[in-house]
């Protein structure tokens, strides 16, 4: 058990919330020896499917007055033969195809506490488990449920001895089912406030648009045009800001696909000298060095190049900034080597490195935290980015940074 628990927690440091919801029930699926299961949570006036092992089931609606519902509404654990249970939701069998037999629900207790003794117990969902054969035969379901209140079951020695580990499992379901709802409210209000910020540059040009024509001269005057120019910046960054936020809420939803890294570093180093002649970057040079011996695999090549075109982009700014002489970025990418120097297997390691001035310890230090290396006119959000697709891929990424130039290694 200690294991399956090490391997959700360390899935949660690096990935979605969908994909810790994938591997709780997984794992409760694997510890309960059921044939399938599902984890419904709210939306609006329905229960969903937020996860289950048939793909097909995932965002499919079920009424309130289901066999989840009652779990949900009234924290009981319910046991019961499907077939003669007028709350099961037939829907669920048109979508699998087949019907279902025995099914386990369990409510999912919510991450919030209750602030009285008054407060009803609110929950965060239902695990649905999915039995061929009746697990508890001396409880004779097949003649109605069995339910029973979260305490009493636990206490029911014959049931636990079955289900200990899937209790032990769901504050981790709770606490994913919390971070998914945080992140689509997230995404809902930074794409309304993108949209007000847009609407509000629009209504800034109309005005200036009605003060020429009312022919006042304030628009001559200094300190008006000043404020407009700040009110300007202030607007564009902000909705820049916005967009960069929902560019990075997707980042949880790759779209993995065989793709050779090569491909995806030689696109980069391209969109790269674009970038360097627009900057009138002098005598830039930009150096590639890649295994042709690579092969493919599953790899999201439009978030892949997002993070390397970043971190290039970066480099060539600083060399620009700084009047390095002979400004070069480096791309280079091999086999990752183990401790003992021998390749690891299927690894491959990635390096980015520019002969720039190197960053202040200050910048270095908290490279990958949001909003800490803001830039005059950027997000502060680049290379936070940068990293979390690294994280979703299952890669690595770390800094070296001195006097003589910045360089960053990833692993995949």
């Amino acid at each position: 058990m200690e294991e399956y628990l090490r391997k959700i927690v360390e899935l949660s440091l690096g990935r979605s919330p969908e994909e810790m919801l994938k591997a709780s029930l997984d794992t409760c699926i694997e510890l309960s020896k059921a044939s399938g299961g599902s984890i419904l949570g709210e939306e609006g006036p329905y229960l969903q499917f937020l996860f289950s092992n048939v793909l097909e089931l995932i965002g499919v609606h079920v009424p309130f007055d289901s066999i989840a519902g009652a779990t949900v509404n009234r924290s009981l654990v319910i046991y019961t033969f499907a077939p003669a249970d007028k709350r099961h939701f037939e829907g669920v069998d048109e979508t699998l195809h087949r019907k279902t037999r025995y099914l386990l629900s369990i409510p999912i207790p919510s991450v919030h506490r209750k602030t009285s003794a008054e407060q009803a117990t609110r929950n965060a969902g239902a695990l649905q488990l999915l039995f061929d054969e009746d697990i508890f035969p001396g409880t004779d379901v097949n003649q109605g449920p069995r339910e029973f209140d979260v305490t009493a079951f636990k206490e029911h020695a014959p049931f636990m001895e079955r289900l200990k580990g899937v209790f032990w499992i769901l504050p981790i379901v709770s606490f994913a089912i919390e971070v998914m709802r945080l992140r689509q409210t997230s995404y809902q209000a930074i794409h309304e406030l993108k949209n007000k910020l847009i609407g509000g540059q629009s209504w800034l040009n109309y005005l200036k648009e009605d003060l020429k024509k009312k022919g006042t001269g304030l628009l001559d005057d200094e300190t008006i045009q000043q404020d407009f120019e700040l009110a300007e910046t202030a607007i564009r960054e902000g909705a820049d800001l916005a967009k960069t936020y929902l560019q990075f809420t997707k980042i949880y939803s790759p779209n993995f696909a065989p793709v050779n890294i090569n491909d995806v570093l030689e696109e980069t180093a391209a969109s790269i000298k674009a970038l360097a002649a627009d900057l009138k970057a002098k005598d830039f040079r930009l150096t590639l060095d890649l295994d042709r011996g690579v092969g493919e695999r599953n790899l999201d090549a439009g978030q892949l190049k997002m993070a390397f075109f970043n971190l290039c982009k970066n480099g060539v700014e600083a060399l620009v900034q700084h009047q390095v002489a002979n400004p070069e970025i480096r791309i280079s990418c091999v086999p990752a080597a183990g401790s003992a120097g021998s390749p690891q297997a299927g690894r491959l390691k990635i390096v980015i490195a520019d002969n720039g001035p190197g960053m202040p310890p200050e910048i270095a230090e908290h490279l990958f935290v949001a909003f800490k290396t803001k830039k005059e006119g950027g997000t502060g959000l680049g290379l936070t980015i940068t990293k979390k697709i690294l994280d979703v891929h299952g890669g690595t990424i770390k800094c070296e940074t001195g006097a003589t130039g910045t360089r960053f290694t990833m692993t995949l």
